[in-house]
């Protein structure tokens, strides 16, 4: 089933205007050198795993660079935290882009495929963006591992200054940036409606306006009366617009206990960073006493299933030094 986060990316990021304009504002200029942007096209297949689709979104052009195919391809991270194992992901996606090509061009290189990552959660990204700092490395073994970066572009922290583009572009990063945020969101719905004011012709406008306010009833916490009154006070046009949105939302069920939803959604969220910060600071712990740069899988995972207060039992018998840790061993032992 679609998310709201990932039916809001498909529909706006699949709009032309926003590719390019995109493209154009947030790209490396030493990109948009090589890239001719007449030549841009997107597609419409989506390479994210069906269990992931929860949790990411994703976007595909095909452009020219150099007079050469290649690929930009956009994976969206809904979540409130960063995803640790992003990186592996989008090698994953960027492999199934080079099969997709091989299937419908013959050439006799792969093409080149750009990686980026739209974030705008509520936790600081700390994630590093080159593959390789996903790899336990030793001495003398770079030329075996494989190794990208991908272009990262954390709205989250975005001023408004920095929301730059066509008014199109920057109603949809504004709705996207301030998904997670409460404080002031009075002044934010304004600037919202303030955008959509500004488009110039009224299709356009009922088009985003329609979009933005059904992903911002779905997953905004929202006073509804308030955001009618603002809808009446600066695009009174759009007022039973906005109605028969909220309307068409309550008849599909998506309306009535919305806060409730969002309330138990933000708590889980919650719930999952604080156990990823607690499986983090673990790790660091365990790590100090043991000549280990990553924890092995099977450990982590084992990690992963425990819930808070047992983590947290965990991380305090490492700072008080009530176990004793002197190999793996002993810490699957202890783990079991």
């Amino acid at each position: 089933m679609q998310t709201p986060h990932d039916r809001f990316f498909q529909d706006m990021f699949d709009k032309k205007i926003v590719a390019e304009e995109f493209i154009k504002n947030y790209l490396p200029q030493e990109l948009l050198e090589l890239i001719d942007m007449d030549k841009l096209e997107i597609s419409k297949k989506s390479f994210v795993s069906k269990h992931l689709r929860k949790y990411f979104s994703d976007v595909v052009y095909r452009v020219q660079l150099n007079k050469h195919n290649a690929y930009v391809y956009c994976l969206f991270e809904h979540k409130s935290y960063p995803d640790k194992d992003v990186s592996f992901q989008l090698l994953k996606y960027m492999i199934r882009i080079w099969e997709h090509h091989q299937d419908h061009y013959d050439e006799e290189q792969l093409p080149l495929v750009i990686p980026l990552l739209i974030y705008h959660g509520e936790k600081r990204y700390n994630i590093g963006k080159r593959f390789n700092s996903m790899i336990n490395t030793q001495p003398n073994t770079e030329k075996f591992i494989p190794d990208f970066e991908y272009l990262l572009f954390d709205f989250s922290k975005y001023s408004d200054l920095e929301i730059i583009g066509s008014i199109q572009l920057q109603i949809v990063l504004k709705i996207l940036q301030t998904s997670f945020i409460d404080n002031n969101y009075d002044k934010i719905f304004t600037d919202i409606l303030k955008l959509i004011k500004k488009l110039n012709d009224t299709k356009t406008i009922l088009e985003y306006f329609t979009t933005g306010m059904e992903y911002i009833l779905e997953i905004k916490d929202y006073d509804f009366d308030i955001m009618h009154d603002k809808v009446n006070l600066i695009i009174p046009e759009r007022s039973e617009t906005f109605m028969s949105t909220a309307n068409k939302l309550r008849e599909e069920g998506k309306l009535d206990g919305i806060k409730k939803g969002i309330k138990e959604g933000r708590k889980e969220g919650m719930k999952e960073g604080r156990k990823q910060e607690l499986i983090e600071t673990i790790s660091i712990l365990i790590k100090d006493k043991l000549p280990i740069d990553k924890l092995p899988d099977n450990l982590e995972s084992k990690l992963n299933k425990l819930d808070l207060i047992v983590l947290r039992e965990i991380r305090t018998d490492l700072l008080k030094d009530i176990i004793n840790i002197e190999s793996l061993e002993d810490l699957e032992e202890y783990l079991n």
